[in-house]
């Protein structure tokens, strides 16, 4: 197998466990592999701010890779520097808050603009994501934001699986062609620029580091590590992704909860 060169994670259901914590071995692998002078990248779906105390755990100062590739940072000395942005078309996501707010009143709608989240109101599922997150969203009023400031980087609809397949069949028959959508979990929406993914993210710090991307390896659980995984110079799903996942990976570790990320990684580089 080619060298590899950069490593490009996912973090919820990959790096952390279902308790979202890092396991003491994946942590330790992570820093000796740094120190040989492994590149590794954290790419997920979470916002800049709930992915910075993670990056400090296992002491990674490489750039972010947030929103599914919506935004990639760079986070220094208690601020962040942007190397790449790609936002929702302003008009795209004021008729998605309008689908939202009007047929399905029930779903929290947030909008996440660089480092801050934007609520409208803190309910419970508001709440939860606080809890995993470590970050505190801002209350505003929508229809304000969405038509006098910008950027949104990442809207997510949270609500009953119901509510939220609901909210996908609308939305499938909806003339929204600049959006890219999917569910994280059957009660999580994440709506983007179509135009984003983890693999762009992925192409994009390869140039930056001079790196080919078949000396790359990209392990992920979800649909949205798809790309990466497949595109990869080596691929791995976790033991706990979907079997399309997993059939599109090249290898299959444990899952997270049984310290996949760590076998996989020492499968490779022990």
């Amino acid at each position: 197998m080619t060298k590899v060169e950069l490593v490009f994670s996912d973090i919820d259901g990959t790096l952390l466990d279902s308790k979202h914590e890092v396991s003491p071995e994946a942590n330790q692998i992570i820093q000796d592999l740094v120190k040989q002078g492994m590149k590794i990248i954290l790419a997920s779906a979470r916002p800049p701010g709930a992915m910075v105390s993670i990056a400090d755990e296992v002491r990674l100062s490489s750039p972010l890779v947030c929103f599914n590739g919506a935004l990639i940072t760079q986070y220094k000395e208690g601020s962040f520097d942007d190397l790449y942005s790609l936002t929702l078309e302003r008009q795209d996501a004021l008729q998605l808050y309008q689908a939202v707010s009007t047929k399905f009143p029930e779903i929290s709608f947030n909008i996440y603009s660089g480092e801050r989240w934007y609520v409208e109101r803190e309910d419970e599922w508001v709440k939860q994501e606080a809890a995993i997150t470590k970050m505190d969203p801002e209350a505003i009023s929508m229809e304000y934001f969405l038509n006098e400031h910008f950027p949104v980087h990442k809207i997510l609809c949270m609500g009953n699986p119901d509510d939220i397949q609901k909210l996908e069949d609308e939305l499938a028959g909806a003339n929204l062609s600049n959006i890219s959508y999917y569910l994280s979990k059957d009660t999580y929406m994440e709506i983007v620029n179509n135009q984003v993914s983890k693999l762009g993210a992925l192409h994009f710090l390869c140039e930056k580091y001079g790196v080919e991307l078949a000396n790359t390896l990209a392990i992920g659980d979800n649909f949205n590590d798809m790309p990466m995984i497949i595109h990869a110079g080596k691929g791995i799903a976790m033991g706990n992704a979907p079997d399309e996942v997993k059939q599109a990976a090249d290898c299959v570790t444990d899952t997270n909860d049984e310290n996949g990320f760590y076998k996989a990684l020492m499968k490779i580089f022990g």
